[in-house]
């Protein structure tokens, strides 16, 4: 199918989104599944239209569900679907704790049709995109586990950069498996910038923007090196990279003296910085996530790019996919009407025991909702604990874009970190150094490289906070917070900076609180937060950074 009949057909779509939903729901997730044991339970048999379905099935979170996960695990068939699991994606929990999701074949199929709608949107409006070379995500994405029955337990990423490893045979990706696979990152990097300025690239993508922004600071960082492997070939023997990444590079750029001067006259200009179409004349597009929590790095990024067109990745998470960006510059897309059911509860209600929920049509522009989704590998009725905002309406569907976790969370660079993590890690981090504080916050940082501040307020006798503290703190939140310690350990994320505040910060603080119409009886600590400038105007008197 041409992408062009592709993206007409989806779009066509979107002024009939109950019909649509109404399909998916009954006849994909539903019908299929009467006779597992949750279908089973409640009463799948019974159900023919969605008011059956949301009257008949509770609203889960992970830990309602995790109990028959667990069956599945263990070898037990037909749970929460008919159709056997395949895989488990693990992903980080709410707590810290990993979760697996279960993956069926049918669930990878309405994955990759959502994929399949996303390029279609990007190459109809980009068809030189497909000319050239197209560079998909080149982070390490980490390797696989098992379960008691066998099922492997892998990382999205990974199972779809093995898939993707097919278009890498196929000649579409210069990066090989071998590359991506690199766990250093300053040689990841440097062996994919190696590999890419000698590449005619029409479309960069990785998720991350701050996977971006290192990539092109580590390009300036290590030029000199570069060049000198591009004129001569191969590939820096100082890189610990492996005998199949050294032999990849030997066979496949045996050196370019005219692509090296060529470079040397761009990179060395010190203003204004080379562009990435200075650099790759033939680049289209450039696609990462677009997220308001993702501007401090698009705001970095956007010397390198230069004029060209960026586009944000699908709304998804390893539970489902949720929107599909169908326009350049803008943060999220369309809702997928045809992979999942979705409902949605507004943020205003979700601490309520029973919250309502509104289906597609009833939402509203500007109005922020958590996502309740309903998928094929067996989540049914699933709080998936993603904010979204309704940026508008097409035709009849909502264009929705991700502001955060539900909670009190934080989230700069897909790290996901929750309230609970901070608090447990800086219990941790005070019962190792005989510290105690009158407060603490974790928040973000106020411009430059994306980092974290962790502010606090030392009790009378803790005046001195000794520097290997905030590397404790590090070292526990790393340990709760799976994602985080990748964002770390990739530099995604800079190290984090001990602020010490003056004796009655806090006290400042909730006299602000009240100043501004809170009731004193109301406000609660506030361990972890979003906003930049929470620290504003208090007197710090000590400061640490982490090596």
């Amino acid at each position: 199918m041409s992408t062009t009949r592709d993206i007409h057909a989806f779009l066509t779509i979107l002024n009939r989104p109950e019909l649509v939903q109404e399909e998916c729901l009954l006849q994909r997730i539903v019908a299929p599944n009467a006779d597992c044991r949750y279908g089973r339970r409640y009463r799948f048999g019974k159900i023919v239209t969605v008011g059956d379905y949301r009257r008949n099935v509770p609203i889960v979170t992970y830990t309602n569900v995790e109990p028959w996960i667990a069956r599945i695990a263990a070898g037990e068939p037909r749970v929460l679907t008919r159709e056997p699991v395949r895989l488990f994606f693990k992903t980080s929990g709410s707590t810290g704790t990993a979760k697996i999701v279960p993956v069926t074949a049918s669930f990878i199929t309405d994955k990759s049709r959502a994929f399949g709608l996303y390029w279609s949107a990007l190459f109809h409006g980009h068809p030189a995109a497909a000319i050239g070379r197209v560079v998909g995500n080149f982070s390490d994405s980490g390797g696989a586990t098992g379960t008691p029955c066998g099922l492997p337990v892998t990382s999205e990423g990974a199972f779809w950069n093995g898939v993707g490893a097919v278009a890498q045979r196929r000649g579409r990706s210069p990066i090989p498996q071998c590359v991506s696979a690199i766990s250093d990152p300053d040689a990841r990097y440097y062996t994919v910038a190696r590999i890419l300025l000698e590449e005619n690239i029409s479309l960069l993508m990785a998720l991350n923007p701050s996977t971006l922004l290192i990539l092109f600071r580590k390009l300036h960082l290590f030029a000199d090196d570069l060049l000198r492997d591009i004129a001569r070939g191969g590939l820096n023997a100082g890189f610990r990279v492996g005998a199949e990444v050294h032999a990849h590079v030997s066979e496949t750029y045996r050196g370019c003296t005219a692509r090296a001067e060529q470079l040397r006259e761009l990179l060395s200009r010190p203003e204004p910085r080379a562009t990435a179409r200075e650099i790759w004349p033939s680049l289209q597009l450039v696609v990462s996530w677009r997220s308001p929590m993702q501007l401090p790095y698009l705001q970095l990024l956007a010397d390198y790019l230069g004029p060209v067109p960026q586009r944000d990745y699908l709304l998804m998470a390893s539970e489902g996919v949720i929107a599909v960006p169908i326009e350049d510059e803008m943060s999220g897309g369309v809702l997928a009407t045809p992979i999942h059911f979705y409902e949605f509860i507004a943020e205003e209600d979700i601490s309520r025991a029973d919250p309502p929920t509104r289906l597609a049509t009833e939402l509203e522009v500007g109005r922020s909702y958590v996502v309740v989704l309903s998928t094929s590998a067996g989540l049914y009725r699933y709080n998936i604990g993603d904010v979204v905002r309704v940026r508008a309406i097409q035709d009849r569907t909502p264009v929705i874009e991700f502001l955060h976790r539900s909670g009190a969370t934080c989230s700069l660079t897909g790290e996901k970190l929750t309230e609970h993590q901070v608090v447990a890690a800086m219990r941790a981090a005070t019962d190792l150094h005989g510290i105690t504080l009158e407060d603490f916050t974790l928040h973000p940082s106020v411009g430059g490289f994306p980092r974290y501040i962790l502010l606090i307020e030392p009790s009378a006798g803790s005046d001195w906070i000794p520097p290997a503290f905030l590397a404790a703190f590090e070292r526990e939140l790393c340990a709760r917070n799976i994602e985080y310690d990748a964002k770390r350990r990739s530099m995604r994320l800079a190290a984090p900076e001990l602020w010490v505040t003056d004796p009655g910060a806090y006290a400042e603080l909730r006299r602000r609180r009240i100043s501004a119409g809170a009731n004193d009886a109301q406000i609660k600590p506030v361990h972890l937060t979003r906003d930049p400038s929470f620290s504003a105007g208090l007197a710090i008197r000590q400061t640490f950074v982490t090596s």
